[in-house]
């Protein structure tokens, strides 16, 4: 026991020294000293702490001999560039003759290091398995590229050393560039290849540190140097581009090194919350109407995209061709069609026309090649190129603008060329309005992109339709001005980060691009108006009754023709699936073709109503064609003689957005119905691990059955994810809820939705109140505050326009437990029926839209009550979030 307090002491002085090195940062950096010098001087302070621990093992084992090991920082250790709670890189030498005993001791030393609340990344070696490490592990080869000694044997270290130079890193330094680059790929590839994520990786997310390391490992591979300056005086990269990188490596540096000390972690992810955090901490300012934390990852990005955009370049090595490629290319080399070399995949520009390339008209005509032929620009290419955009006219000529044109009218190869116009600055040469969003943060938790990325994915996504065979497929063929609607879909965001409606601004820039391209006015028209809708086809399809005809002839009437609402349903599907992963369903992409189908009827002088007819017609069938219901009593005729009957009483809406056999089954449970029951189906989906509920409720019952739904499913602690509602005309109403259960994760058992179906019918019979649901469950009043990134102000909006028979009702508010059963309850309180709802859910944001009906059954006129309802909906929300 005595032994243990010496060994305590010395743990609890280690954890001291450790607390005073961190704070000693943090202390440096609140006095301004850049974050690179802190790391070197908390490298320096790691030494020693590392050798003390070394020393202290080797005094308490004197047998242990000093020659027997060596002690090496390695990784980010060896550069000198730890963060304040990283891992400590050390590799452990043994000799190979002492193996035994010197292993023992420095897993001791390990120990120790754990023990102190240090994190060792450290493996213990000899000088044959770091080789043999080495030659099979890039990552391990790579740690070892930057290797200081720090204790030990000296001449072990050195000995391993240069066997690792010799076996390792020999003269043959291509390929392993292309094994680094291959290993970085898999990183770039793994956080979606992109610079611009909006939660990135400070070290792994492409731009971050680990692109900095590998140009590092470049330099090393290829001139025996990690110094990136040997880049810049090999012709690697500009004067301009070392600048950057030694300015991103300053910028990263302090900003991990921050994230570290603000988290007390090893944090290197930039999650939301720590951006605005971050932002703060740095005193950034709101500037050219961005908040600070956009104005702060705008930064971010800045840097990011030109570590980035170097890193790619410099680290690509060409492929060696086989013999008979390489003969082939010199013999009969392949050409395009503007006269340049397309080998390997890249497009070269043959020596003759390298004076050529300053005229932009050759440069445009560079990008149709690697459009015609699906191939890259080659990097000596790409980096002429870049150099050359900062000194072209102000205006292109008109044959640049058609050359333009020519190249936005391809699918295949479209996308990487506009990557690459933008990556050398062509595009916003071209399109100024551009510049506006680079790296142009959308501080949400809807977007996963910037706003330029978001839009060059937008770009894959449309040319993809090329090959589709859905309905969107089938428009985007179909589309006759291709090279307008790409160009819109390059232009539909560039009014965001200016002030106003960035719809309203984008459409102004638009006519600004158009008279800088030089385009027909004809299609300028179409151009403008694509970019100033391009948000309505979303706003009706999920949140407007797509059946009701005055909505849907006022906006046929808005686009006017066949091909305009090809290319806004064209360019609306790509905008939605670029935003990020799952923003897209099956769901949304049934509501926008519904609405593009039934519009298109319209524009094409068809009768509205026509594909109605058609759908009826068919659920008619469908459900004429069904088996009886096995709980009836009734047979096949008198069943189908009701089920028209029924089919006449539901609302257009319900018969067109539900399969058939889903209101076949709908109609058996009202068939089932009497005066004085309630009937409830629940289904668990085990692919999206959510519940779906439909209740049936005779009249009787169903006046507010809406919102005491929605109250006994937050009561018992459930997530509203989406619903809808609606009555027959004979009163019946068909209610449907989709939930995520907060009581389990993963598959919901059977009996809870069973106590749940019985809770529900419970209320509805007036057996119970959803009052003492709540009470019961504990959050009577909803008073827990859901956290959300930033609680936007909420939005009531009263419509009595868009629809002929009812008041349309839109919320826009922070989703917050309890948030539906409150607006429900509300117009409840007003003597308002809830005919149909929209619920829809996007992450923490909801969009809420009730068709209400007053006690007469018919639309709200009376002003002064609208204003009072949207004052109160407004209230009951602030006081549910807190606000």
């Amino acid at each position: 026991m005595n032994n243990l307090k010496p060994i305590n002491g010395r743990i609890q002085q280690r954890r001291a020294s450790l607390l005073a090195m961190r704070s000693g940062v943090r202390e440096r950096r609140r006095a301004g000293e850049d974050g690179i010098a802190c790391c070197q001087l908390l490298s320096d302070q790691v030494d020693e702490f590392i050798c003390g621990i070394v020393a202290q093992q080797q005094d308490a084992h004197p047998e242990i001999s000093p020659t027997s090991f060596a002690v090496l920082a390695v990784g980010g250790n060896g550069r000198r560039r730890p963060a304040p709670f990283s891992d400590i890189d050390l590799l452990f030498l043994v000799d190979a003759k002492q193996h035994t005993a010197a292993q023992e001791f420095l897993s001791a030393v390990v120990r120790d290091c754990w023990d102190a609340g240090a994190q060792p990344g450290s493996s213990i070696r000899t000088i044959l398995d770091v080789v043999r490490f080495a030659i099979d592990d890039i990552q391990f080869a790579t740690s070892l590229i930057e290797t200081r000694f720090l204790c030990g044997n000296e001449r072990l270290a050195e000995l391993a050393l240069q066997q690792v130079r010799s076996k390792v890193f020999s003269d043959r330094s291509e390929p392993m560039i292309q094994r680094l680059v291959a290993s970085r790929r898999e990183e770039w590839m793994t956080r979606g290849n992109s610079v611009n994520q909006l939660e990135p990786d400070l070290k792994r997310s492409p731009g971050g540190l680990r692109d900095l390391h590998l140009l590092r490992w470049v330099s090393f591979m290829r001139y025996r140097n990690p110094d990136p300056v040997l880049l810049q005086q090999k012709g690697d990269i500009s004067k301009q581009e070392l600048d950057d990188l030694l300015l991103a490596d300053e910028f990263l540096s302090s900003l991990r090194t921050d994230l570290h000390l603000l988290t007390n972690l090893k944090q290197d992810v930039m999650t939301r919350e720590l951006q605005l955090q971050l932002s703060e901490q740095r005193g950034f300012q709101s500037s050219n109407l961005l908040r600070p934390v956009e104005a702060f990852m705008q930064e971010y990005f800045g840097n990011t995209s030109r570590v980035a955009a170097v890193a790619r370049r410099v680290a690509e090595v060409p492929r060696r061709s086989s013999i008979f490629s390489r003969l082939r290319n010199a013999i009969l080399p392949q050409k395009s069609a503007e006269g340049f070399l397309i080998v390997d995949g890249m497009v070269q520009v043959p020596d003759v026309r390298r004076r050529s390339l300053k005229d932009p008209l050759t440069i445009l005509d560079v990008f149709v090649s690697a459009t015609q032929n699906e191939a890259e620009l080659s990097p000596e290419l790409r980096k002429s190129i870049g150099q050359i955009a900062v000194s072209l006219p102000d205006e292109p000529s008109r044959e640049v603008t058609d050359r333009f044109r020519d190249i936005m009218r391809f699918a295949d190869g479209l996308p990487d060329t506009l990557r690459a116009m933008y990556e050398t600055g062509i595009l916003e040469w071209l399109i100024p309005s551009f510049a506006g969003i680079r790296n142009l943060m959308q501080f949400n938790q809807y977007h996963s992109f910037t706003v330029d990325e978001h839009t060059l994915k937008a770009m894959d996504e449309i040319t993809s339709f090329a090959h589709d065979e859905s309905p969107v497929g089938s428009a985007y063929q179909g589309v006759r001005h291709r090279a307008t609607l790409h160009l819109a879909m390059l232009m539909h965001d560039v009014g965001k980060g200016r002030e106003g409606d960035h719809s309203i601004v984008g459409e102004q820039l638009a006519d600004d691009v158009a008279v800088r391209l030089q385009m027909a006015a004809n299609k300028k028209t179409m151009l403008m108006f694509l970019v100033r809708y391009h948000l309505i086809m979303p706003d009706l399809a999920f949140r407007r009754d797509i059946t009701d005809a005055t909505m849907l002839v006022d906006f046929a009437r808005l686009v006017g023709a066949p091909e305009l609402l090809r290319m806004l349903y064209v360019l609306t599907v790509a905008d939605i699936r670029a935003v990020g992963p799952d923003v897209w369903s099956d769901w949304k992409g049934e509501l926008l073709a519904d609405l593009y189908n039934r519009s298109m009827q319209i524009l094409s002088g068809r009768p509205y109503n026509h594909l109605e007819r058609e759908r009826l017609q068919m659920v008619r069938t469908a459900v004429r064609s069904s088996i009886v219901p096995l709980g009836s009593k009734t047979d096949p005729e008198t069943w189908g003689k009701w089920a028209e009957e029924q089919l006449d009483s539901l609302p257009p809406f319900y018969l067109m957005t539900e399969q058939p056999y889903r209101i076949a089954r709908d109609l058996d449970m009202i068939h089932q119905l009497n005066e004085s029951e309630v009937k409830i189906e629940g289904e668990f989906d085990s692919e999206t691990e959510t519940v779906s509920y439909r209740v049936f409720a005779p009249g009787r019952f169903g006046h507010g059955s809406f919102h005491n739904i929605a109250g006994i499913l937050s009561g018992l602690r459930m997530n509203i994810l989406a619903a809808q509602v609606c009555t027959t005309s004979n009163g019946v109403v068909i209610a449907y809820f989709r939930v995520t259960d907060n009581d389990f994760t993963g598959p919901v058992p059977q009996s809870r939705i069973e106590d749940v179906a019985v809770a529900i019918g419970d209320v509805l019979t007036a057996k119970k109140t959803v009052e003492s649901v709540f009470r019961r469950s504990g959050i009577y009043r909803f008073n827990h505050i859901n956290p959300v990134i930033v609680r936007q102000e909420p939005k009531v909006g009263i419509d009595n326009d868009c629809s002929e028979r009812f008041t349309v009702i839109d919320v826009f508010a922070t989703d917050t437990q309890g948030l539906l059963y409150t607006l429900a309850h509300t117009l409840f309180n007003y003597g308002l029926t809830v005919h149909l709802a929209r619920i829809a859910t996007n992450i923490d944001q909801v969009v809420d839209v009730f068709y209400i009906v007053n006690e007469h059954h018919r639309k709200v006129e009376d002003q002064e009550l609208l204003q009072n309802l949207k004052s109160s909906l407004l209230k009951e929300i602030r006081l549910l979030s807190g606000s």
